[in-house]
């Protein structure tokens, strides 16, 4: 509460030497302790329902990768009898022990197979559509749907929320300890990074504003040049904008090389090798280990050699115009900075 009162009384400071007028700033919530276990928990989830978990769940199904990785990385996976299955989870020690609860076509829910398993909770991440999770809900399956994942403090929410669901709430506050630990180490390696223009590419598309891919990109010190060009989500790449942003680094997802044309071949980030490979499973899912991500972007990031860009940077060549709104704007940054941090700790 410290912390955060002394950033905000700074924001008002730098604002007064700027010139700026002020607002009163509202008062500042106390953060919340981490949740603790206890049962019944109500939660609603991302269909706008509420859903009872009456007591601990003993019988486990997990519908897609991102929430059997929360699971694991809680220590829960003993109670988990259905999982996907599939090669996108294979690094989860002994889930093949589990029922296959993924179509094998098309990765799709197995309703019939979740069903067969009785379980006390189904936890589903939000690429599970809504009419299925209203189809398991009326064969009476107690299913809690995700919401769509979109930063890193997302991830964070998710684990400590899924620790309140399935009784791992001590867990969840050790994992979200570790995970804010390397996300702040991180953003001090990131200070020292020269905004290198960043694509991310996998399966031929990149992701925008609005996805947790941009926020691990811009954590990391670089800069989303998919965003910058207003892609909001995720979009195919087009080859004749990939020339136009030509990115200093781009971020592959191991599941496929980069392609070999002459727009990827023009660019700074294959000209200068700096292509950089993440773990397919790390990067795709909203979940604790996209952490390693961060961390192998960020070591991608720190020594990038950057293109000449226009700036439109300009400065005032009067005497004693222009550095007092410069040297708030330092400060601002700064400041900036701590208050994010305290609020995505809160």
């Amino acid at each position: 509460m410290r912390t955060l009162s002394a950033v905000v009384f700074a924001i008002a400071l730098v604002a007064v030497a700027a010139g700026a007028p002020v607002a009163a700033a509202p008062a500042a919530d106390t953060a919340p302790a981490d949740p603790t276990c206890s049962f019944p928990v109500t939660e609603t989830d991302a269909t706008g329902t509420e859903v009872t978990v009456e007591e601990r769940p003993e019988r486990i199904v997990v519908l897609q990768p991102s929430a059997a990785q929360t699971v694991w990385e809680l220590g829960a996976e003993d109670r988990v009898v259905g999982a996907p299955v599939v090669p996108y989870t294979s690094d989860l020690d002994g889930i093949e022990e589990a029922e296959n609860v993924l179509q094998v076509d098309d990765f799709t829910v197995n309703q019939e197979a979740v069903v067969e398993l009785d379980a006390d909770l189904v936890l589903a991440p939000n690429i599970v559509p809504d009419d299925t999770v209203t189809s398991l809900r009326e064969a009476d399956q107690q299913v809690f749907k995700f919401g769509f994942g979109t930063s890193l403090s997302f991830v964070a929410d998710k684990t400590a929320l899924t620790g309140q669901l399935v009784d791992a709430c001590d867990a969840a506050a050790e994992v979200n300890d570790d995970y804010w630990d390397r996300i702040d180490a991180v953003e001090e390696r990131a200070a020292a990074v020269e905004d290198p223009h960043v694509m991310y590419f996998t399966d031929n598309h990149t992701a925008g504003s609005g996805t947790f891919i941009d926020d691990l990109i811009t954590t990391a010190g670089g800069v989303n040049v998919a965003a910058e060009a207003g892609i909001d989500g995720y979009d195919e790449i087009n080859e004749e904008a990939l020339v136009e942003w030509n990115p200093d680094v781009i971020v592959a997802s191991d599941a496929e090389p980069l392609p070999e044309t002459a727009a990827y071949e023009s660019t700074v980030a294959v000209e200068h090798g700096q292509v950089v490979t993440v773990d397919s499973n790390d990067v795709s899912q909203p979940a604790p280990r996209l952490v390693y991500a961060l961390e192998t972007i960020a070591d991608g990031l720190a020594d990038a050699e950057t293109a000449d860009r226009p700036t439109d940077a300009t400065v005032d060549d009067q005497p004693g115009v222009g550095i007092a709104p410069a040297a708030a704007g330092l400060v601002l940054a700064v400041v900036a900075g701590l208050l994010v941090r305290t609020l995505r700790r809160r």
